[in-house]
This record gives structure tokens, sequence and C-alpha cells, in this order.
């Protein structure tokens, strides 16, 4: 039986050492992608151009590199031109394309729109991770207000109700998304509730300043003091963002060993940079000076009329 089950392993493995070489010997492309927009801001219904770059990074040639798929949202009449015909690319080749396409009113309520899309080779892809890629469209023009509340919570994922406490006199201050440029600031008021007018849609920075005896719990784990939001322009004032902050020990000021007085001294002298005991020491000893002079010259007068 020992004989036979070796006997079947040596067959599986010498059937298997085919296959394995033979893959071994196939090689797939590797194709990165990396684009970018034709300007940094657009206005609504602006026709954009993105440059498209493709580089093959591998030794073997691909075939026939298209479009495979993709998103966008903001933008109409996106037209991939030879990205969607494809086109053989030989190995460490690179091939630049473009594609074009309008902004539409979705991209000027949301401040932005976005092209992102995938490529790859009829003879397979070696790695996933660099054929996709994206395009953020900037599209100034709209603003609108935001609103949201700062509220009592113990963790980052606290819940809010209309009934949970406020946090008063919280800064919250609205900057662009690289914290540059001042939009707005403002304070929440008894109830925690915050507004800030005429924000720019798309992407704002929310930077939070929490009275003492405060602390923020922002970010993704609440470890921050700030967050990003996504400003649109629509018809609801309704506040939505919600920030829980918790209360922390309020340290107090220590006092320097130094600076301590002890009760039983006496007004010290004042200190005024010059030589003062010293002049003080001196003065002393030409009063006992002088004081011994007295004495000697009287004992000698007394000696003198004896």
């Amino acid at each position: 039986m020992r004989a036979l089950a070796a006997a079947a392993l040596a067959g599986v493995v010498v059937a298997v050492l085919p296959v394995t070489a033979a893959l071994a010997a196939d090689p797939k492309p590797d194709i990165a992608v990396t684009s970018a927009a034709d300007k940094a801001n657009y206005a609504e219904g602006e026709t954009f151009t993105i440059t498209v770059t493709v580089k093959n990074k591998s030794s073997v040639d691909a075939k026939h590199v298209h479009y495979t798929g993709g998103d966008s949202e903001g933008v109409d009449d996106v037209v991939y031109g030879v990205l969607s015909t494809g086109f053989d690319l030989a190995a460490g080749a690179t091939k630049t394309v473009q594609l074009t396409g309008k902004t539409n009113h979705q991209a000027w309520r949301y401040g932005r729109g976005y092209v992102a899309f995938e490529l790859t080779a009829d003879n397979g892809e070696a790695n996933d991770a660099d054929n996709i890629t994206s395009v953020r469209l900037l599209v100034a023009g709209a603003f609108d207000d935001l609103g949201g509340y700062v509220f009592q919570g113990e963790s980052y994922d606290a819940p809010w109700t209309p009934q949970t406490p406020g946090v008063p006199g919280v800064k919250v201050v609205a900057t662009s998304a690289d914290g540059r440029t001042k939009y707005a600031e403002a304070a929440t008021d008894a109830k925690g509730l915050f507004r800030l007018a005429h924000l720019p849609a798309g992407d704002v920075l929310l930077t939070f300043t929490a009275p003492s005896g405060w602390k923020i719990l922002a970010g993704e784990n609440g470890e921050d003091d700030h967050t990003l939001v996504q400003v649109s322009a629509d018809d609801s004032d309704e506040p939505r963002i919600y920030v829980p902050a918790k209360k922390v020990a309020v340290s107090s000021p220590s006092v320097s060993p130094s600076a301590s007085v002890s009760p039983s001294a006496g007004p010290g002298l004042p200190v005024t940079g010059d030589n003062t005991m010293l002049l003080v020491g001196a003065g002393a000893a030409a009063v006992a000076i002088g004081v011994a002079l007295v004495l000697v010259a009287r004992r000698r007068r007394v000696r003198l009329q004896a």
C-alpha cells in the first residue's frame, strides 16, 4: 500500500510540474495608469479634457489595452476615444491619450465632479493595484450654509438625540480642505448648535476649539479636533454635523518651590540688580569700627587723667 501511495504522489507531482512551468513561462503585462485634468477649476457646463498616461511596466507586450469599466459623477457626455477601441502597448512602452466630457449642474451643487475608470489588456494583468485611476474636477460657484451640534458624549460614536445636552462656547472655524483659506467662524449656543454661513460647495475642514474642561472627540477614532465635511447647495437648513465632546479634568497651575515665602520670614529686601547686601555689610562694619575707636579713646583719656 505504501508503494502504491508513493507512486500515486509521484504521478501527481509529474502531472503538476508541466502546468506550473507553463504558468511561470507565461507572465502577464503590468498596466499602470495615471491621469490629470487640463484645469484646476471649471464652471458648470464647461468641457474638460483629461490626459491619461498608460505605461506597460512589464517585459511582456500588452494586447488590446482598453477601458473595462468605471464610475463618474457630476459629468456628462464622457468620450473615452481610443481607450474604448483599445490599442497594443509594447513591453516598457508608454502611451498618452485623452478623454473629454462636460461638467453638469450636480457638479455645481457639490463643488466637484469626478471620473474614475479601469484599463486592462486582453492577455491579463499582473498587478491590479495601479491600472485604476480617477480625476476630481472642481466646479466653483455654489454656496450654502452649514450647521451642526457639539453635544456631550463619552466616545466618538456617541449617539445624538434632541434631548442630548449640548456643549456651549465651542469655537468652530471653517477653512478650505488644506486649512489655508478661512471661510467662516461661529460658536455653539446653549444647546451646542452652530451655524456657518456662505460656505463654498465642496470639501470644507471644520476645526473645533472647546472651552476649558472639555475635549472634542472628532475624526475617525475621536482623537482629532477637526473633521472634513461636504458642503452642497440644497434647500435644507437642517443641522447635519454632529460632534461629541466629553468632560475632562482641569489641571491647576503648579507653584514653583522657589516662589514660596516662609511665613516667619520678614519682608525681604528688593532686588535691584546692584550690590545692596554688600553695601549693608560694609556699613555695619564701619559702625562697629567707629564704636571701637570711641571706646579706645575714652579709656585712653581716663588713664591720662589718672
